[in-house]
């Protein structure tokens, strides 16, 4: 079943529509255009499926509180971009599906724009490369933020709700499918202590992606650490 953010899943169409805008498209087209990058969700290996780790794709960012000789590094200070890949809006990555007789999908959990395609399987975008057949789909990332998704195959996005009187169903708590992450920085923007903190000067276009993909803590602000390429709270985990 698929799944988006507001989910009508009792009601028609017509009533869904009431609550979602006019260009919304629970289904979108792959995109025209050659990838920057391209996301294995899963593989073949040794004639047996094997799933994918959770990706974090985008800039990774160094924070450090204090310079090599232990003084205090000021709030305006860009921090270093160090690892990763960067991404800006407009280009595109590729999803692939190496097991295109078996559903998978992507589809975002949280989002700046939506981002639902369709079930990856024959005969949709099929190619081979060497000795590997996959259905692909292309999505260019519109604006910067942070794009978290997941396959709704896999597992669904939270605690299923459901409205008494409409029978409208909303997911609640978090998923128990692998999320995975892409994370689209402006060009030009900043990404500073001020920028995290919500200190920086009005008019500052700062950047989505400093403490979101990891490689170490030192790419983790306070209170967040390293794992498996995400940054996350020391606390909850997430």
């Amino acid at each position: 079943m698929r799944v988006r953010p507001l989910l009508c899943l009792v009601l028609g169409l017509a009533a869904c529509e009431e609550k979602l805008p006019a260009d919304f498209r629970p289904i979108q087209d792959s995109a025209e255009g050659p990838p920057r990058v391209s996301v294995a969700l899963n593989r073949i290996t040794a004639g047996l499926y094997r799933s994918i780790a959770p990706t974090c794709i985008g800039q990774r960012y160094v924070l450090r509180a204090k310079d090599a000789t232990g003084a205090l590094v000021p709030a305006s200070e860009p921090f270093v971009a160090e690892g990763g890949l960067a991404m800006r809006p407009g280009q595109i990555v590729e999803f692939r599906n190496y097991q295109p007789d078996v559903p998978s999908n992507v589809t975002s959990l949280s989002a700046p724009s939506p981002l639902f395609s369709p079930n990856l399987v024959r005969p949709y975008n099929t190619r081979t490369e060497g000795k590997e057949t996959f259905s692909y789909w292309r999505y260019a990332f519109p604006q910067p933020g942070v794009y978290e998704y997941f396959d709704t195959n896999m597992g669904t996005p939270g605690r299923a709700v459901v409205d008494s009187y409409y029978g409208t169903v909303v997911y609640v708590g978090e998923s128990n499918a692998p999320k995975a992450v892409v994370c689209v920085d402006a060009a030009g923007c900043s990404a500073t202590t001020e920028c995290l903190t919500g200190t920086a000067p009005e008019g500052t276009v700062c950047c989505a992606c400093p403490s979101v993909c990891c490689e170490t803590d030192l790419n983790c602000a306070s209170g967040q650490t390293c794992l498996r390429g995400r940054c996350v709270s020391q606390e909850s985990g997430e």
